[in-house]
Protein backbone atom coordinates (compact mmCIF):
# COMPACT_ATOMS: atom_id res chain seq x y z
CA UNK A 1 0.00 0.00 0.00
CA UNK A 2 1.67 3.19 -0.65
CA UNK A 3 2.12 5.68 2.04
CA UNK A 4 0.50 8.89 2.41
CA UNK A 5 1.36 12.14 3.46
CA UNK A 6 -0.65 14.57 5.02
CA UNK A 7 -0.38 18.15 6.21
CA UNK A 8 -3.49 19.49 8.10
CA UNK A 9 -3.91 22.95 8.16
CA UNK A 10 -4.88 23.44 12.05
CA UNK A 11 -4.49 21.16 15.37
CA UNK A 12 -8.20 20.53 14.84
CA UNK A 13 -7.74 18.87 11.26
CA UNK A 14 -4.82 16.59 12.82
CA UNK A 15 -6.97 15.20 15.56
CA UNK A 16 -9.52 14.37 13.20
CA UNK A 17 -7.54 12.68 11.01
CA UNK A 18 -6.27 10.64 13.84
CA UNK A 19 -9.50 10.39 15.17
CA UNK A 20 -10.09 8.71 11.70
CA UNK A 21 -7.06 6.99 11.13
CA UNK A 22 -5.73 5.59 14.65
CA UNK A 23 -2.57 4.09 14.76
CA UNK A 24 -1.84 3.71 11.16
CA UNK A 25 -1.55 8.12 11.07
CA UNK A 26 1.43 8.78 12.55
CA UNK A 27 2.53 12.53 13.59
CA UNK A 28 5.69 13.94 12.35
CA UNK A 29 7.64 16.31 14.25
CA UNK A 30 11.18 16.57 13.50
CA UNK A 31 10.99 13.15 12.18
CA UNK A 32 14.89 12.62 12.80
CA UNK A 33 14.42 9.26 14.76
CA UNK A 34 11.18 8.21 12.66
CA UNK A 35 13.19 8.36 9.17
CA UNK A 36 15.54 5.55 11.04
CA UNK A 37 12.38 3.46 11.81
CA UNK A 38 10.65 3.59 8.19
CA UNK A 39 13.98 3.24 6.32
CA UNK A 40 14.60 -0.15 8.91
CA UNK A 41 10.77 -0.98 8.60
CA UNK A 42 10.33 -0.72 11.96
CA UNK A 43 7.09 0.36 11.59
CA UNK A 44 4.81 0.95 8.51
CA UNK A 45 2.07 3.42 8.88
CA UNK A 46 -0.34 4.34 6.00
CA UNK A 47 -0.78 7.82 6.75
CA UNK A 48 2.14 10.64 8.10
CA UNK A 49 0.67 13.54 9.38
CA UNK A 50 3.14 16.54 9.44
CA UNK A 51 2.87 18.66 11.92
CA UNK A 52 5.54 21.64 10.97
CA UNK A 53 3.11 23.89 9.23
CA UNK A 54 1.10 23.75 13.06
CA UNK A 55 3.14 26.87 14.80
CA UNK A 56 0.49 26.53 18.02
CA UNK A 57 2.30 23.20 18.81
CA UNK A 58 5.59 26.00 18.66
CA UNK A 59 7.75 27.84 21.12
CA UNK A 60 7.87 28.58 25.12
CA UNK A 61 4.97 30.05 27.17
CA UNK A 62 4.96 31.11 30.65
CA UNK A 63 2.49 29.88 33.26
CA UNK A 64 2.47 31.48 36.46
CA UNK A 65 6.54 30.72 37.73
CA UNK A 66 6.34 27.79 35.17
CA UNK A 67 6.52 26.89 31.48
CA UNK A 68 4.71 25.03 28.73
CA UNK A 69 6.81 24.14 25.89
CA UNK A 70 4.97 22.98 22.42
CA UNK A 71 5.56 19.54 21.13
CA UNK A 72 6.91 21.07 17.87
CA UNK A 73 9.68 23.28 19.65
CA UNK A 74 13.45 22.19 18.56
CA UNK A 75 15.79 21.57 20.67
CA UNK A 76 18.25 24.55 18.97
CA UNK A 77 14.97 26.55 20.08
CA UNK A 78 15.11 25.77 23.64
CA UNK A 79 19.46 25.71 23.61
CA UNK A 80 19.15 29.54 22.25
CA UNK A 81 15.82 30.79 24.36
CA UNK A 82 16.65 33.23 27.49
CA UNK A 83 14.14 32.31 29.02
CA UNK A 84 15.36 28.37 29.18
CA UNK A 85 18.93 29.73 30.05
CA UNK A 86 16.87 31.80 33.31
CA UNK A 87 14.36 29.78 34.45
CA UNK A 88 15.09 26.16 33.14
CA UNK A 89 18.67 25.84 33.01
CA UNK A 90 18.42 22.22 33.38
CA UNK A 91 16.81 21.87 29.93
CA UNK A 92 18.70 23.88 28.12
CA UNK A 93 21.67 21.69 29.27
CA UNK A 94 19.83 18.59 28.32
CA UNK A 95 19.33 19.78 24.84
CA UNK A 96 22.61 20.86 24.09
CA UNK A 97 23.59 17.32 24.96
CA UNK A 98 21.27 16.02 22.07
CA UNK A 99 23.20 14.24 18.75
CA UNK A 100 24.66 16.44 16.24
CA UNK A 101 24.13 20.40 14.95
CA UNK A 102 21.41 19.12 12.20
CA UNK A 103 19.62 17.04 14.94
CA UNK A 104 19.24 19.95 17.03
CA UNK A 105 18.23 22.08 14.42
CA UNK A 106 15.50 19.50 12.95
CA UNK A 107 14.56 17.52 16.49
CA UNK A 108 11.77 18.48 18.67
CA UNK A 109 10.92 18.00 22.65
CA UNK A 110 7.81 16.08 21.25
CA UNK A 111 9.65 13.52 18.98
CA UNK A 112 11.91 13.23 21.75
CA UNK A 113 9.66 12.07 24.20
CA UNK A 114 7.31 10.23 21.78
CA UNK A 115 9.97 8.01 20.28
CA UNK A 116 11.27 6.99 23.70
CA UNK A 117 14.81 5.86 23.05
CA UNK A 118 16.10 4.62 26.49
CA UNK A 119 19.62 6.91 25.73
CA UNK A 120 17.70 10.27 25.33
CA UNK A 121 18.89 13.62 26.85
CA UNK A 122 15.89 15.37 27.88
CA UNK A 123 13.98 12.80 29.06
CA UNK A 124 15.62 12.39 32.88
CA UNK A 125 16.00 16.39 32.83
CA UNK A 126 12.56 16.58 32.43
CA UNK A 127 11.58 13.85 35.09
CA UNK A 128 14.13 16.03 37.43
CA UNK A 129 12.23 18.89 36.72
CA UNK A 130 8.38 17.42 37.41
CA UNK A 131 7.09 17.76 34.12
CA UNK A 132 4.17 16.78 32.95
CA UNK A 133 2.53 16.16 28.95
CA UNK A 134 -0.36 17.73 27.47
CA UNK A 135 -2.46 14.76 25.43
CA UNK A 136 -5.31 16.23 22.90
CA UNK A 137 -7.76 14.02 21.16
CA UNK A 138 -10.59 14.99 18.73
CA UNK A 139 -12.59 14.30 22.24
CA UNK A 140 -10.32 15.00 25.38
CA UNK A 141 -7.52 16.27 26.64
CA UNK A 142 -5.41 14.94 29.76
CA UNK A 143 -2.40 15.76 31.52
CA UNK A 144 0.19 13.01 32.54
CA UNK A 145 2.61 13.22 34.75
CA UNK A 146 5.91 12.51 32.42
CA UNK A 147 6.87 9.43 35.43
CA UNK A 148 3.83 7.95 34.02
CA UNK A 149 3.98 8.99 30.49
CA UNK A 150 7.19 6.27 29.92
CA UNK A 151 5.56 2.43 29.49
CA UNK A 152 8.28 0.75 27.68
CA UNK A 153 10.87 0.28 24.80
CA UNK A 154 9.68 2.64 22.44
CA UNK A 155 6.34 3.01 23.82
CA UNK A 156 4.61 5.77 25.21
CA UNK A 157 0.82 6.55 27.05
CA UNK A 158 0.17 8.16 23.76
CA UNK A 159 -3.30 6.77 22.52
CA UNK A 160 -3.87 6.16 18.62
CA UNK A 161 -6.39 8.90 18.44
CA UNK A 162 -3.79 11.18 20.62
CA UNK A 163 -1.35 13.73 20.13
CA UNK A 164 1.24 15.17 22.42
CA UNK A 165 0.46 18.75 22.04
CA UNK A 166 2.84 20.70 24.99
CA UNK A 167 5.18 19.94 27.51
CA UNK A 168 4.14 21.19 31.36
CA UNK A 169 6.78 22.38 33.56
CA UNK A 170 6.01 23.83 37.22
CA UNK A 171 8.02 26.05 39.33
CA UNK A 172 11.64 25.53 39.51
CA UNK A 173 12.42 25.91 43.45
CA UNK A 174 14.37 29.43 43.63
CA UNK A 175 18.03 28.65 43.98
CA UNK A 176 17.77 25.28 42.47
CA UNK A 177 21.31 24.02 41.27
CA UNK A 178 21.77 21.79 38.27
CA UNK A 179 23.48 19.57 36.28
CA UNK A 180 22.91 17.27 33.12
CA UNK A 181 25.80 14.69 32.55
CA UNK A 182 25.91 11.85 29.76
CA UNK A 183 28.32 9.19 29.52
CA UNK A 184 28.15 7.79 25.58
CA UNK A 185 30.70 6.96 23.16
CA UNK A 186 31.27 9.98 21.36
CA UNK A 187 29.69 13.60 22.06
CA UNK A 188 26.86 12.75 19.39
CA UNK A 189 25.74 9.45 20.24
CA UNK A 190 22.73 8.72 22.75
CA UNK A 191 23.67 7.83 26.40
CA UNK A 192 24.77 4.77 27.39
CA UNK A 193 24.10 6.24 30.93
CA UNK A 194 22.47 9.82 31.83
CA UNK A 195 21.96 11.65 34.61
CA UNK A 196 19.88 15.07 35.82
CA UNK A 197 20.59 16.19 39.23
CA UNK A 198 18.48 19.35 40.90
CA UNK A 199 19.48 19.79 44.52
CA UNK A 200 18.27 22.64 46.24
CA UNK A 201 20.67 23.23 49.32
CA UNK A 202 20.27 24.28 52.92
CA UNK A 203 19.87 27.88 53.62
CA UNK A 204 23.57 27.53 54.85
CA UNK A 205 26.88 26.25 54.20
CA UNK A 206 26.56 22.82 55.89
CA UNK A 207 22.47 22.61 56.40
CA UNK A 208 20.53 19.75 54.87
CA UNK A 209 19.49 19.20 51.51
CA UNK A 210 16.11 20.75 51.02
CA UNK A 211 15.28 18.76 47.93
CA UNK A 212 16.77 16.49 45.95
CA UNK A 213 16.01 15.05 42.45
CA UNK A 214 17.85 12.18 39.92
CA UNK A 215 16.82 11.73 36.84
CA UNK A 216 18.31 8.44 34.88
CA UNK A 217 18.20 7.54 31.51
CA UNK A 218 19.98 4.73 29.70
CA UNK A 219 19.93 2.04 32.77
CA UNK A 220 16.31 0.53 32.27
CA UNK A 221 14.28 0.15 29.62
CA UNK A 222 12.37 3.59 30.46
CA UNK A 223 13.87 6.67 31.87
CA UNK A 224 13.24 7.02 35.66
CA UNK A 225 13.10 9.03 38.77
CA UNK A 226 15.58 7.33 41.43
CA UNK A 227 13.45 7.81 44.52
CA UNK A 228 15.50 5.75 46.64
CA UNK A 229 18.45 7.44 46.26
CA UNK A 230 16.66 10.90 46.11
CA UNK A 231 15.34 9.91 49.63
CA UNK A 232 18.43 9.00 50.98
CA UNK A 233 19.59 12.35 50.29
CA UNK A 234 17.07 14.42 50.93
CA UNK A 235 17.02 16.48 54.64
CA UNK A 236 20.71 15.06 54.86
CA UNK A 237 24.22 17.28 54.41
CA UNK A 238 25.09 16.03 51.45
CA UNK A 239 28.83 15.22 51.53
CA UNK A 240 31.04 12.67 50.04
CA UNK A 241 29.51 9.65 52.71
CA UNK A 242 26.23 10.52 52.11
CA UNK A 243 26.58 11.27 47.95
CA UNK A 244 28.53 8.28 47.61
CA UNK A 245 25.76 6.09 49.36
CA UNK A 246 23.03 7.47 47.65
CA UNK A 247 24.62 6.52 44.15
CA UNK A 248 25.12 2.95 45.42
CA UNK A 249 20.92 2.97 45.84
CA UNK A 250 20.71 4.37 42.15
CA UNK A 251 22.91 1.83 40.89
CA UNK A 252 20.34 -0.65 42.72
CA UNK A 253 17.49 1.21 41.01
CA UNK A 254 18.60 0.97 37.43
CA UNK A 255 17.50 -2.21 35.21
CA UNK A 256 20.35 -2.18 32.37
CA UNK A 257 20.41 -4.21 29.56
CA UNK A 258 23.40 -5.15 27.73
CA UNK A 259 23.86 -3.90 24.21
CA UNK A 260 26.50 -3.84 21.80
CA UNK A 261 27.54 -0.42 22.91
CA UNK A 262 27.85 -1.49 26.39
CA UNK A 263 27.48 -4.15 29.00
CA UNK A 264 24.37 -4.07 31.40
CA UNK A 265 27.09 -4.08 34.41
CA UNK A 266 29.19 -1.17 32.86
CA UNK A 267 25.98 1.15 32.59
CA UNK A 268 25.24 0.46 36.63
CA UNK A 269 28.49 1.40 36.84
CA UNK A 270 28.70 4.24 35.19
CA UNK A 271 25.29 5.28 37.16
CA UNK A 272 27.23 5.26 40.50
CA UNK A 273 30.31 7.78 38.39
CA UNK A 274 27.74 9.86 37.06
CA UNK A 275 25.24 10.09 40.16
CA UNK A 276 28.47 11.36 41.98
CA UNK A 277 29.56 13.76 39.42
CA UNK A 278 26.39 15.31 38.94
CA UNK A 279 25.53 16.43 42.32
CA UNK A 280 29.19 17.48 42.37
CA UNK A 281 28.16 19.64 39.30
CA UNK A 282 24.79 20.78 40.06
CA UNK A 283 26.36 22.11 43.75
CA UNK A 284 29.46 23.57 42.25
CA UNK A 285 27.96 25.36 39.24
CA UNK A 286 27.06 28.66 38.49
CA UNK A 287 23.15 27.56 36.84
CA UNK A 288 21.04 28.14 39.70
CA UNK A 289 17.13 28.60 38.72
CA UNK A 290 16.54 32.78 38.16
CA UNK A 291 20.44 32.92 38.60
CA UNK A 292 21.58 31.13 35.43
CA UNK A 293 23.64 32.78 32.58
CA UNK A 294 21.82 34.91 30.22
Amino acid sequence: MERKLFRPRSMDEALSQRAQYGKDALPITGGQSLLVMLRNKLIDPQILLDLEPLGELRGLHRQGQGASVGAMTTFFELISSPEVRRAIPLLGQAAAKVGSTAIRNLGTIGGNLCHNEPGADLPPALLALNASVELRSSKATRKVPLADFFRGFFETAVAPAEILSRVEIPAVPQGARVAYLKHAISPEDLAIAGVAALIVPGENDGAPARDVRLGLGGVAPVPFRASKAEAALNGKVLNDETIRAAAEIAAGEADPMSDPHASADYRRKMVKVLVRRAIAAAMEGAERNGHGKA
